[in-house]
């Protein structure tokens, strides 16, 4: 029978696809967008600030103007991967079914790297910074707050996660645009750092490599985009709201990113000054902070920050666990693990629980700057099959939907002006990307195609050297 609390319309749409619906469809645009914006976090800047401004030479605000400019292209090709697909599961089940079964898998494999390791950065990152204050707890008492305390309010379920994602978006917003406004204050009225609003200065990068690098970077904070993706079974409306979710929320965290780091390079042109300050370099905006405003307004930087930080991570575990979840569904992932769903939060538990376990395990005993240089490989790759897939669908399979306001066949062939959207975009959206990516750091090119390459054996095996599909995907 099925479940009351479920739309009608849900289970139908969902049940096209083979799948039985599980997951309770109740978000809305809005939430949609909160939850997006929380997974970048409102204070994005803070967590790779030292980075992008070393690696560039003298821009924050470039490589994340950049870096928003490249996710509008590979937004499109999501907004219609999703009107084709409204699945969770995000690039796995897009590339999946709009290209090929196997592709996918890899894609949502590689991807899993993102989903598990960036909430590890943030609760490592997260317990440094409350040590701090507090040195004589444990530095692993800390972590287990984030990882494991805050995303297991995961098994409660998303209704909790867009009822808290909407207060702790304002409140995040609102301590950084304070921010913004006191710093913009102190460079011209009090004649800290360029004395002018107006300046070229924020704007300085050493060499073109060292920008690539930098915005190879920067993507990491636009994540969240993708994460809206995973929650298409438990939206009302997916065809029409996620995509709307994800050009809000590109839109408003690229505003945020590059108001707030145009502002603070105001205020320390000197940088250079500093960059043999290790401890200065990782803590950044918190200096700048305390210069503008002493220890008060660095003390309310510091719960600002650690709040965002908090229902980041909450997030994340909902994003990844749902990943997992589709992979897990057809049977790619053992089955009776990962397509479990508890039946009274309507939230797959154990894929909760697993990731929380592995992203403690990760924060105790794992380099930061390890996991650091993995993050954005599997956010390429799954980019990078996506916008293919667009152009598979269409092109090759000639399977695709068109616009909603145009057509709800499931073989409309584009024409005229609409090949900009299925065709030009996503291949523009493609070629970008592996620019990009060429310029990221040679390590993370080397630990992420050994983790490409493990997903690649597995695969291998598990479907009978190829030879055979998951239940519910199709060529």
């Amino acid at each position: 029978m099925q479940d009351k609390q479920i739309p009608q319309e849900k289970a139908m749409e969902t049940s096209e696809f083979g799948y039985e619906q599980e997951l309770k469809g109740s978000m809305n645009v809005w939430q949609l967008t909160a939850f997006g914006l929380n997974y970048m976090l409102p204070l994005a800047p803070a967590v790779i600030f030292g980075v992008l401004l070393s690696t560039s030479g003298g821009t924050v605000a470039l490589p994340f103007l950049l870096a928003g400019m490249a996710m509008f292209l590979t937004a499109f090709s999501y907004a219609v991967m999703v009107r084709n697909f409204p699945l969770s599961g995000s690039v796995y089940s897009y590339v999946g079914r709009g290209w090929n079964a196997h592709l996918g898998f890899l894609a949502g494999w590689v991807v899993t790297l993102d989903y598990v390791l960036i909430p590890t950065i943030t609760s490592v990152s997260a317990a440094y910074l409350v040590q701090q204050y507090f040195p004589n707890v444990p530095f692993w008492i800390l972590l287990a707050v984030f990882s494991v305390g805050i995303g297991l309010l995961n098994l409660f379920g998303v209704e909790l996660i867009s009822k808290m994602g909407l207060w702790f978006l304002l409140l995040g917003e609102f301590v950084v645009w304070t921010c913004i406004l006191f710093w913009g204050k102190s460079v011209y009225v009090d004649g800290i750092g360029t004395g002018t609003l107006l300046s070229v200065e924020p704007f300085h990068f050493e060499s073109a490599p060292g920008l690539v690098a930098a915005t190879s970077v920067a993507v990491l904070s636009f994540l969240g985009f993708d994460a809206i993706t995973t929650l298409a079974e438990e939206t009302r409306n997916p065809k029409r709201d996620i995509p709307k979710a994800i050009f809000m929320c590109i839109g408003i965290g690229m505003i945020t990113m590059v108001t707030c780091s145009y502002v603070a390079m105001l205020v320390i042109p000197d940088w250079e000054t500093h960059v043999n300050d290790l401890n200065w370099m990782n803590t950044v905006l918190f200096q700048v902070y305390k210069m503008t405003g002493g220890d008060t307004l660095g003390l309310f930087f510091t719960a600002g920050y650690l709040s965002s930080l908090a229902v980041f991570n909450l997030v994340a575990t909902a994003a990844g666990a749902r990943l997992l979840y589709g992979m897990g569904r057809d049977n790619l992932l053992p089955k009776s693990v990962f397509a479990a769903v508890n039946k009274r939060f309507n939230t797959p538990h154990f894929n909760i629980i697993i990731i929380v376990a592995i992203e403690f395990i990760l924060g105790n005993t794992v380099d930061l700057g390890t996991i650091s240089n993995l993050v954005n490989y599997g956010a390429f790759f799954g980019f990078a099959a996506l916008n293919v897939s667009v152009v598979w669908l269409y092109y090759i399979k000639r399977k695709g939907q068109g616009p909603l306001h145009l057509s709800s066949e499931t073989e409309w062939v584009p024409k005229g002006r609409h090949h900009v959207r299925y065709l030009f975009i996503p291949l523009l959206g493609f070629l970008v990307i592996i620019y990009v990516w060429i310029g990221m750091d040679k390590l993370a090119l080397l630990l992420g195609s050994m983790w490409l390459i493990g997903g690649f054996i597995f695969l291998f095996f598990r479907t009978n050297r190829f030879k055979d599909l998951p239940p519910h995907l199709k060529n």
